[in-house]
């Protein structure tokens, strides 16, 4: 049964996940300073060291490594209706790292607007593919599903950046376009039933309906 509030052990848990979660975010903004950047690349070498996180090595905009189509997922193909495909394992935009959760699952939740809308509530969602297109490089996401049998608990706070979801992902991909997204999120298990998605932008969000 879910339960309407947490408790401080929940609370302290919650609130060293999300300074943890944009620490790291601050560590891959281009302005962090070289030296809090070079203490970063020894963090990464000793955490994950088949991961280049550093912003720096990827170019803007732009996927890194670059490589020629190849054959793509059956789940893929359905979505984008082509066999063959340009496939990255990561790209930046705007200052961010943006990653398949294949390679890295922390660069790949999103909080998004689904079909670009933003006077709608942002969607979470895990990046399982990123691709090109003839409109540039596109996100193939699974989003989280609704919540329709409880309220959410944190509706009482709206400056707080928490929402409670489905732990269920969507069966279908959706295609996002990397200016749809907007920011990383912090994915917390509230319950096996349930998550709490917390965005880690650094701007107030509040949609306008």
């Amino acid at each position: 049964m879910l339960c309407g509030y947490a408790g401080q052990q929940e609370s302290t848990l919650l609130r060293s996940y999300i300074k943890a979660a944009k620490l790291k975010c601050w560590l891959n903004r281009p302005s962090c300073p070289p030296i809090f950047r070079e203490v970063k690349l020894l963090f990464d070498k000793f955490v994950s060291p088949s991961i280049n996180a550093n912003p720096s090595d990827v170019s803007e905009n732009r996927p890194l490594p670059p490589t020629t189509k190849e054959n793509i997922p059956e789940d893929l193909r359905h979505l984008i209706q082509v066999r063959r495909a340009v496939l990255h394992a990561r790209t930046l935009h705007e200052g961010f790292v943006y990653t398949r959760d294949s390679t890295h699952v922390g660069n790949s939740l999103i909080l998004y607007y689904p079909d670009g809308l933003r006077n709608v509530q942002p969607t979470p969602g895990t990046i399982k593919y990123i691709f090109e297109t003839e409109r540039g490089v596109c996100f193939a996401v699974r989003y989280h599903l609704p919540l329709h049998s409880h309220l959410d608990p944190f509706r009482h706070y709206p400056h707080f950046p928490a929402h409670l979801f489905s732990s269920a992902l969507a069966e279908h991909l959706t295609i996002v376009m990397p200016e749809w997204v907007v920011s990383h999120l912090a994915r917390w298990n509230f319950s096996p039933q349930h998550i709490v998605a917390v965005s880690l932008s650094q701007v107030c969000c509040v949609p306008s309906i």
